[in-house]
């Protein structure tokens, strides 16, 4: 045995070699010593000798036992010449002959042995500890029977109530026939404990029928199936059978076919536990099968918002069940017959993205209430995206069905009129590939504000768009295509026109310096430049709310007034002015007062020109040389042929002295510039400053 530190094994020692102290150590010379003279025979006249170091536990055995007495009465039938012996605190050796003392010697470290033995787990500590002690005395008893031959100590452990080895110390015979009643009780005595490891957690429930359907018979060790960590059965019982029955069930669980299935939602386990129990049971007597279900989790993975409800239920738990068999076959046979038992009671159906996108939160709650009521399955259905398929037994899913067809119209009704209260305030849009921004249509406009995305949104072309708020951008698989997208709110009394950038609820005035590479930008400059050879150097976007909800007003007004005859005749003129006036037109507009400073041919109010050489001539150079003039809406409406005495545009007949000319013009049939006399009639779009 590895454990056991043997001493008549260990290589004969020579010579002042010295060794451990479970050896023999030899101390003096191993070969004769000359003290004097030698007779004609060569026979040494002084006598010599050895002492060999020997394990206390030998030293203090040989004092205790008739050790001594027996080896001097062995050398005395051996050797020829006398060979003497003396135990102190070692073993001393007397001859007049070295070879006498080598073959002492060997007799007496062959014939001694000290063992020691490990223990290990019960066997350390009461009561297993205890029995050993006891089963140890009284094999020595036994053995000791005429005289002391064997004797035995023990090896405390770290603490004082447990013990880690065994000491064996005497004649080799019998510390060996010791030592084998010691590993005799350790191998068939001692309880040890081992674990099996199972493969699915539904053997922990069913494990007695499992071990009838293995004819597993076992009454000498103790079986105990448990989850802990992991599926495992414990085996219990002395060592010898615990190791035998381990093998046995090893072997037995092996034959087994195992084979899960998983079907929709719990209620499959609850209608197999309840009115399809005994069905379920003639399935397993028919087959020869053990049948075992248990409710597991599926993870979600949902997409949409209505969907995402669904995270706070447990509706992702679906039912296991667990076929256990002696032959393939017999499982196979039980599998088909339970999923045509579950089919025949269960039913699924799938609800679009349309059908679930204008329930409330407290809908889609009252849905998984009656999911988890009833034990349905949900899940997101990858044909259909942004859907949801529901299924179970078919009188969950009925309900499920009816429950949707009373409450979706509803909702549908009420998110159309949401979308158009959201219309008037919220304006969503999105740059067309002209570089004009166009509004969404209300759905789009709805959901951006919600958030309502993962699905996307449609224009008013029926293309989808995904949607990247955080970049505030726009894409389409389809053409691969990108576009800004843009938010504006409007105020109760105004409305955004869509090619302005948002504004804070404390702004009244934001100037908008535009990007050359704009489409914005190049419109303008390209009809300025149309008869213009001035080189510009900056264009802005005036945004004045105060000034630009006057003008709509003003704008309504007209288009009323001449709704038969042309409408409001909205223009896009040139102004050109000094730097001095641009703080006060941006703020305050054109102002009529000024009349008459540059020209007034036409009547006495501000001048407009359809083209920008024309105004040029009425933008004076500033100290660094740059120019600055107006792109301005107009409203012309009806115009007529101005005189340099009018203050007012004229009545349009004497009959109807109320109904006027909207403005007046330099010539009737293509007009080049245009004369107003109403504040509010014309409004500063864009300022270009030019060389």
């Amino acid at each position: 045995m590895d454990d056991f530190t043997k001493i008549h094994s260990l290589p004969h020692l020579k010579g002042n070699s010295l060794r451990k102290t479970d050896t023999a150590v030899l101390k003096c010379p191993a070969r004769a010593e000359h003290i004097g003279p030698a007779t004609p025979h060569g026979l040494i006249t002084k006598e010599l000798e050895r002492r060999i170091k020997l394990p206390q536990d030998l030293i203090t055995f040989i004092k205790s036992s008739n050790a001594v007495g027996k080896y001097q009465a062995l050398f005395q039938q051996r050797f020829r010449n006398p060979v003497f012996m003396e135990v102190e605190l070692d073993l001393a050796l007397f001859s007049m002959y070295p070879h006498d003392l080598d073959e002492a010697q060997a007799a007496v470290v062959g014939d001694l042995s000290v063992e020691i033995e490990k223990l290990q787990g019960a066997a350390t500590v009461p009561p297993d500890a205890d029995r050993i002690k006891e089963t140890l005395i009284k094999a020595k008893k036994e053995l000791n029977r005429d005289e002391l031959r064997v004797d035995f100590s023990f090896i405390p452990g770290q603490s004082a109530t447990t013990l880690a080895k065994v000491r064996l110390v005497g004649y080799t015979e019998h510390v060996k026939k010791l030592r084998d009643v010691l590993q005799d009780y350790l191998l068939n005595q001692v309880s040890t404990k081992e674990v099996l490891n199972l493969e699915h957690p539904e053997m922990v429930d069913c494990f007695d029928k499992i071990l009838e359907l293995i004819s597993f018979k076992q009454t000498k060790v103790t079986l105990k199936a448990s989850l802990l960590l992991n599926p495992c059965v414990a085996i219990s019982g002395p060592r010898c059978h615990v190791q035998e029955a381990h093998k046995a069930l090893r072997s037995g669980l092996a034959s087994l076919t195992l084979k899960k299935v998983i079907l929709d939602g719990p209620g499959a386990l609850r209608y197999f536990q309840a009115e399809g129990k005994v069905s379920k049971e003639l399935v397993e007597s028919s087959c020869q099968v053990l049948i075992k279900e248990r409710q597991v989790s599926v993870p979600r993975q949902f997409a949409t918002s209505a969907a995402s409800l669904l995270h706070t239920s447990n509706t992702n738990q679906r039912s296991s069940f667990l076929f256990v068999g002696l032959q393939r076959k017999q499982v196979d046979e039980a599998i088909t017959k339970i999923k045509n038992l579950y089919q025949a009671h269960s039913s699924t159906k799938t609800f679009t993205y349309h059908d679930l996108v204008d329930l409330t939160q407290d809908d889609m709650k009252g849905l998984m209430n009656l999911v988890e009521t009833h034990g349905l399955y949900v899940h997101e259905d990858p044909s259909c995206q942004g859907g949801l398929t529901v299924s179970g037994l078919k009188a969950g899913v009925n309900q499920v069905e009816q429950m949707l067809r009373t409450i979706t119209p509803l909702r549908r009704e009420m998110r159309v009129k949401e979308e158009e209260n959201l219309y008037s305030s919220v304006a969503w849009c999105i740059l067309g590939q002209n570089g004009s921004w166009e509004r969404l249509p209300k759905t789009a406009n709805y959901n951006l504000e919600k958030q309502n995305i993962t699905n996307g949104i449609v224009d008013v072309l029926g293309l989808t768009w995904h949607v990247n708020l955080l970049k505030m951008e726009a894409r389409t698989d389809l053409y691969r295509q990108k576009a800004k997208l843009k938010r504006l709110e409007n105020l109760p009394d105004f409305t955004f026109p869509l090619y302005w950038d948002s504004m804070s609820s404390n702004e009244d005035l934001k100037e908008v310096l535009l990007d050359p590479s704009s489409a914005e930008y190049q419109t303008v400059q390209q009809q300025f430049s149309r008869t213009a050879k001035n080189t510009i150097m900056k264009i802005e976007r005036v945004q004045n709310i105060h000034l630009r909800r006057g003008y709509e007003m003003r704008k309504k007004e007209i288009s009323e007034k001449n709704k038969n005859e042309g409408g409001a005749g909205e223009r896009l003129l040139y102004h050109g002015t000094s730097q001095e006036n641009l703080k006060s037109i941006k703020n305050k507009g054109f102002n009529r007062s000024l009349s008459g400073k540059h020209a007034t041919a036409y009547g006495h109010g501000t001048y407009f020109a359809v083209n920008a050489s024309y105004s040029v001539g009425y933008a004076p150079p500033a100290a660094d040389g740059t120019r600055t003039m107006f792109v301005a809406r107009v409203l012309t409406g009806l115009y007529t042929l101005g005189r340099s005495d009018m203050k007012v545009p004229p009545p349009r007949s004497s009959q109807q002295t109320h109904d006027c000319y909207d403005t007046l013009v330099d010539r009737t049939d293509s007009p080049n510039m245009f004369v107003v006399f109403h504040d509010y009639q014309a409004y500063p779009d864009y300022l270009i400053t030019f060389h």
